[in-house]
């Protein structure tokens, strides 16, 4: 039995323990945050968030999240509050009490003008400090719209508009300039090459959706920084990069995707494994697709129920070409076609500061028929129908790209970045057609090999970024022809698309910019670069060339500039203005194609064509209020200079040659358009809560050619159009309803006369299918087939 004074020195220790476990639980309980690690998600999503930055209001604390989205904030010791920040999400600060639970979430921002784009100068810088119109496809869109390929991406998403002849193709158009006037480019090589043509082009779709990472659409000349071809604006394919493991451990993420569509029977796989080490990480893409036969709408206005329905076929009867009814009009037959896709990327980072990339990339097709050549037939024959083709298709269009990217970073010195990319492209063309009623099957093949070098440095200094850089590409072409007796197997003499001797097209060039950040509100840019080109085609036919046997060579120089300014004056105004120049310069495709639009006439090559060029001048303005209503606008007027037109010529003096038989009219490619094209893009966004999302964008683009006589329409101008969406997102779930829309493109809004190289009269073809419209309704029904 305890006396009083034990009694009493137990009462005092039992009291001192408690005291002491109390004091511990409220130290402990009052400072969470240094004895756990948070995990931050995607509010809408639920999925984890990598590269948050974590910020302590105690100066020098910070901390990020990993791949899983956690981070680990015992480093922050002595902050009271955190602010967390995630490109395209809104900031959030939140006290040491708020994240109890370890379990942060973030809300998109639907309108960020701090976030990094990479296009306007090949290195990262924020989009607000940019004066050209640039929109970006984040990695999410992309896979929120799952589109079967990237010209349905770009198409979809509202950035642009796409030209389609047949599935297959997809030909993006900017500010009125399509094709070759149109820069592509895929993580930082361009695309672009010797015979890019003026005409439709259907390289793009080279691109694999299900690979990409984002893109950026640059509205306007990017000639400064990209070079030749870039008028209309450039369109920057970014594919997805290997990310490293934060940890000694190795992490495999993967996906595959399986998808099916009844527009055209569509059947596409993907399955896509990253490989995670502390200094290597892999990334392979593989997708594989096959497209059936599309099929059009059935909901027609009244007056032309029967526009574009696809009553008939050709089919070999018995060894003979026959039109045979389609089984169902609405049937584009034939549009099927399969591709295949794979990206191959490894990243090493050999130190801190230094990091390797290998890029493969492959796309090949099968052949791919061209749908809008084989509904052509003869509008003038009123008793029969007699097609123009019975085979018109693509071959497989294969492209390779190689290329090694060496990074290097340094505090100090004559860069604080750069990046050496040496590559090397490999394409293959071929096109395939025969005539109806004909046994002649005529192949023609294109092969382009393209070697690249580009060097590019940035310096930050103070209020100062200066950037520059040099780039050189090689372009080798080779071109052969044959026809094929589809009976007996013979093979005869074919000319080829491109000078059958060969063909180089080599380019050098050399680029300087600078930013400046004057303060808080005021940012100005100027650019500065000059390229060389040099263009040689030889010519070694003793059939139907002999006329023009020989080497043609050119150069063109061309020195193009910039000068921008972004205004921020507060309270979320924005307002930009950037005048700049575009240049192009004549290819392999305009000077070395010899051909005969017009029995009677001949195209021959010119060496004398110089660049065409443009000059343009835009402002923009943007107005955002609390963080959830966005108003955007931009406007442009550019002038189009030294247009490639076919005009009259001559060969060694005389104006017209014998050509496949024919006393045929000496015609050339000329620079004598002139042209001026202006419009206005507008954007809405507006975010009504942490759920609903409305987004609405409108273009419109007007061009004209300068003639004697009156101003004529350009071609490739495309009608209004726009985009509006309404998008929803809740727990792990996101969902958008929206709708492309675009206005009315008359016979008076197509050039009657003569259209940049390339270019068809649009009213003429408009016209001569108007022409036979009462001709189908006579008898191109199912029953008069059969």
């Amino acid at each position: 039995m305890l006396n009083s004074a034990e009694m009493h020195r137990m009462i005092r220790m039992t009291f001192l323990h408690t005291c002491l476990l109390l004091y511990a639980g409220v130290y402990l309980f009052s400072t969470p945050l240094f004895a756990q690690t948070i995990t931050v998600f995607d509010r809408a999503t639920l999925q984890p968030l990598e590269g948050v930055a974590i910020a302590s209001d105690s100066a020098g604390s910070c901390a990020s999240t990993n791949a899983k989205g956690q981070a680990d904030l015992s480093v922050l010791k002595g902050a009271t509050s955190i602010t967390l920040s995630h490109l395209g999400y809104r900031s959030l600060t939140l006290s040491m009490d708020a994240i109890a639970d370890g379990k942060v979430l973030l809300e998109q921002q639907p309108y960020n003008l701090d976030e990094l784009v990479v296009s306007a100068s090949r290195f990262q810088e924020r989009k607000r400090d940019v004066p050209e119109h640039i929109d970006v496809i984040e990695r999410r869109t992309i896979a929120l719209l799952d589109q079967q390929t990237t010209p349905d991406l770009l198409q979809n998403s509202g950035a642009l508009f796409v030209q389609r002849s047949q599935m297959g193709g997809g030909s993006p158009v900017i500010r009125g300039f399509e094709a070759s006037r149109v820069l592509l480019v895929v993580d930082g090589v361009r695309m672009n090459n010797a015979i890019y043509r003026a005409g439709h082009l259907q390289d793009l779709m080279t691109v694999d959706p299900n690979a990409l990472d984002r893109i950026e659409v640059i509205s306007g000349p990017g000639s400064v920084v990209y070079g030749s071809d870039a008028l209309g604006g450039v369109i920057h394919l970014l594919t997805r990069t290997p990310r490293f493991s934060d940890s000694t451990g190795f992490l495999v993420n993967g996906g595959a995707m399986l998808r099916t569509s009844t527009a055209n029977n569509e059947r596409t796989a993907n399955a896509t494994v990253e490989l995670r080490c502390r200094k290597l990480s892999s990334l392979t893409s593989i997708t594989a697709s096959d497209f059936g036969d599309l099929r059009m709408g059935s909901m027609r206005e009244a007056r032309y129920r029967d526009w574009g329905m696809r009553y008939w076929t050709v089919e070999q009867v018995d060894g003979n070409d026959t039109v045979v009814p389609n089984s169902d009009p609405l049937i584009q037959s034939p549009t099927a076609y399969k591709q295949v896709d794979v990206l191959q990327k490894l990243r090493l980072r050999t130190g801190e500061r230094t990091m390797h990339q290998l890029n493969a990339q492959f796309s090949t097709t099968t052949d791919v028929p061209r749908y809008d050549r084989l509904t052509e037939y003869d509008v003038n024959n009123i008793f029969e129908i007699v097609p123009a083709q019975a085979e018109w298709y693509y071959g497989p269009q294969k492209r390779v790209l190689l290329a090694y990217t060496l990074e290097l970073e340094r505090e100090q010195g004559l860069y604080s970045k750069a990046r050496i990319t040496p590559s090397y492209q490999y394409i293959e063309q071929s096109r395939h057609n025969r005539g109806f009623g004909s046994s002649r099957l005529g192949h023609r093949t294109e092969t382009v090999q393209v070697f690249g070098l580009s060097a590019d440095f940035e310096k930050r200094f103070g209020k100062h970024e200066l950037r520059c850089g040099a780039e050189y590409y090689a372009n080798e072409v080779a071109s052969e022809a044959h026809r094929e007796d589809i009976h007996t197997g013979e093979v005869s003499y074919l000319s080829t698309r491109y000078p059958n001797g060969g063909s180089t097209m080599n380019t050098l060039a050399a680029y300087v910019s600078h930013t400046i950040e004057m303060n808080e509100r005021w940012v100005l840019s100027e650019g500065l670069r000059f390229s060389a080109v040099e263009l040689e085609s030889t010519f070694d036919d003793d059939l139907d060339y002999q006329f023009l046997n020989g080497t043609y060579a050119q150069q063109n120089n061309a020195l193009n500039w910039r000068v921008g300014a972004a205004f921020m004056p507060g309270k979320d105004w924005r307002f930009s203005a950037l005048a700049s120049t575009g240049f192009r310069a004549p290819n392999v495709d305009d000077m070395g194609k010899v051909f005969d639009s017009v029995q009677g006439t001949v195209v021959v090559p010119n060496t004398g064509l110089k660049p065409e060029t443009t000059t343009n001048f835009e402002m923009g303005l943007s107005k955002t209020i609390d963080q959830r209503f966005t108003l955007e606008g931009n406007a442009f007027y550019t002038f189009y200079n030294n247009a490639l037109t076919v005009s009259d010529f001559t060969v060694n003096g005389s104006d017209s040659i014998d050509y496949d038989g024919v006393l045929s009219k000496v015609t050339a490619l000329t620079n004598k358009k002139e042209a001026y094209l202006y419009g206005t893009q507008a954007q809405v966004v507006f975010a009504f809560d942490a759920h609903f999302t409305l987004r609405s964008g409108l273009t419109y683009t007007v061009g004209r050619v300068r003639t004697d006589s009156t101003d004529q329409p350009l071609d490739h101008i495309a009608p209004v159009y726009g985009r509006t969406s309404l998008q929803w997102q809740a727990k792990r779930v996101t969902a958008e309803c929206y709708v492309l829309y675009n206005g009315w493109k008359y016979l008076s809004d197509y050039n009657s006369g003569t259209q940049p190289a390339g270019e068809p009269a649009g009213a003429v073809v408009a016209a001569a299918y108007l022409r036979g419209h009462e001709i189908r309704r006579r008898h191109l029904s199912r029953k008069q087939l059969r």
